[in-house]
C-alpha cells in the first residue's frame, strides 16, 4: 500500500495558529543531505523560476491594450487586473493542474495557485504591488492512486503603490483576488515570496507523484526545497516518495529532519507513524501516536483529513479519535459526525452510528447532504431492528 500524505493540489497550507505539542527529535542532516540524485537519474529539467511568471509578447500587448481602453481611463490598475481576470475564470477551478502564467492565458485554465501566478505576472506589467495570503476553506476531498488529497487555498492581494504620483494614504488601496471564497473561508496569514515560489514546484511534484512519475516529482521537490528548505509539505512528500520506492533510509532521514523543525508537524507525524507501523517498530509508533493524540492543531479539517485516511486504512479506532478531535474544534460541522457514523458502523456499533448520523443531519445545511444523510440514517435505523 502506498504511504498516505495530504497535499493541496490547489495550493499548500502551511500554518501555525497556536502553540501545539511537538515531537522532539534532532536531525543531524542538512537539507542537501536529503537528496539522492543517483537513484533519480536521468535528471528532469524543472521550469526556470522566471518562466513560471512569464507572459509572452502577444499576451503582454493584449493586457496593455486593456489598460489603455477608454472605458478604463478612470479605473485604477488593480481594478483593471481584477476585471481582466474575472472575464477569464470560467475554466479555473480546484481540480485543474498548476500552470505557468503563459500556459494559464493560453489554456484559459488552472487552479487557484495558477491564478495567483497569473495575477503576479499581470501586476508585473504595471506599478501594482502583490502579496499572498493563505486561506482556509471547507476542503474538497479526492483520493487518487492511493493518495488522499484535500484542497487548500491561496489568495492574492494586489495594491496600488502610487496613483498619479501621490500616495492615497500610508496603506495603499487593495483588492483581494479570490474567486473561490465560500462560506467558512478565512484568511490565515501572509506567505513569503520564497514560500509562494516553492508552492509551484511542490504542486507540480504532487501532480507528478499521483501520475506515477517519480522522477519529475523528485526533481521538482528538490527545487521547492532549495527555495524554501523548511517547506513541511515538500518534506512530507519527499519522504513518501522515498518510502514508496523502497529507500527507507532516506525516507526516515527526511521524516526526522522535517519533524526536527518543530513546525506544522501533523501530516509528517501521521505518515511517520504509518511508516513505523509498517516497519514493525511498534514502541516508537506508540510514542508518535501519543503526540498525535495530544496534538492541539485548531484546524478541524486537518483532523478530518487524517480521520478519512485512517478510515480508508481500516484503522477505525484512530478514525474515531480524529473525527472527535475535529468535532471538538468545530461542533457545527457535519463532516466529523458523518465520519464518526462510518467508523462506528465498521466497528459494529450501530447505535453510536445512528446517533452520529443524526448529528450530521442536524448540522447539514445543503440539500444534497441532507438527502444523503437521511438515506444513511434510515438504513442504520433499519439495522437496529
Amino acid at each position: 500500500m502506498k504511504m498516505s500524505f495530504f497535499v493541496a493540489l490547489v495550493c499548500l497550507l502551511i500554518t501555525a495558529c497556536s502553540p501545539v505539542k511537538t515531537y522532539q527529535v534532532t536531525s543531524h542532516h542538512k537539507t542537501a543531505d536529503l537528496f539522492n540524485d543517483a537513484i533519480m537519474m536521468p535528471e528532469v529539467e524543472t521550469a526556470p523560476l522566471d518562466l513560471v511568471f512569464y507572459l509572452n509578447g502577444i499576451q503582454k500587448d493584449a493586457f496593455k491594450k486593456e489598460l489603455r481602453k477608454p472605458s478604463n481611463r478612470t479605473k485604477l490598475d488593480i481594478e483593471i487586473i481584477y476585471q481582466y481576470l474575472q472575464e477569464r475564470l470560467q475554466h479555473f477551478n480546484f481540480y485543474s493542474e498548476t500552470l505557468t502564467a503563459e500556459q494559464a492565458i493560453t489554456q484559459n485554465a488552472g487552479n487557484c495557485l495558477t491564478l495567483a501566478i497569473l495575477t503576479n505576472a499581470l501586476a508585473n506589467t504595471t506599478n501594482v504591488g502583490v502579496y499572498y495570503e493563505l486561506a482556509r476553506t471547507p476542503p474538497v476531498f479526492q483520493r487518487e492512486n492511493g493518495y488522499l488529497l484535500s484542497s487548500q487555498h491561496i489568495q492574492t492581494v494586489i495594491f496600488e503603490k502610487k496613483v498619479g504620483g501621490i500616495f492615497y494614504s500610508s496603506k495603499p488601496l487593495e483588492l483581494k483576488i479570490d474567486y473561490y471564497s465560500t462560506a467558512g473561508s478565512r484568511t490565515l496569514r501572509r506567505v513569503s515570496v520564497e514560500e509562494f515560489q516553492s508552492m509551484y514546484y511542490s504542486n507540480v511534484a504532487a501532480e507528478s507523484l499521483i501520475k506515477g512519475d517519480s522522477n519529475v516529482a523528485y526533481w521538482n521537490l528538490k527545487k521547492a526545497l532549495r527555495i524554501d528548505p523548511d517547506n513541511p509539505i515538500a518534506l512530507n512528500m519527499l519522504a513518501v516518495l522515498y518510502r514508496n520506492m523502497g529507500y527507507d533510509q532516506y525516507a526516515e532521514r527526511v521524516f526526522v529532519h522535517g519533524l526536527s523543525l518543530a513546525k506544522n508537524q501533523l501530516e509528517l507525524l501521521s505518515n511517520y507513524h504509518h511508516y513505523l507501523i509498517e516497519k514493525g517498530r511498534q514502541q516508537e509508533a506508540a510514542q508518535v501516536a501519543v503526540v498525535i493524540d495530544d496534538y492541539h492543531d485548531p484546524d478541524p479539517f486537518k483532523w478530518i483529513d487524517m480521520a478519512d485516511q485512517a478510515l480508508f486504512d481500516g484503522r477505525y479506532q484512530q478514525a474515531v479519535k480524529y473525527y472527535k478531535k475535529a468535532h471538538n474544534q468545530a461542533p457545527y460541522l457535519d463532516e466529523p459526525s458523518a465520519g464518526l457514523a462510518k467508523a462506528y458502523f465498521f466497528l459494529g456499533d450501530q447505535s453510536k452510528a445512528v446517533t452520529a448520523i443524526e448529528q450530521a443531519l442536524d448540522n447539514s445545511h445543503s440539500k444534497s447532504k441532507t438527502t444523503l444523510y437521511q438515506a444513511k440514517y434510515d438504513y442504520l435505523k433499519s439495522q437496529l431492528k
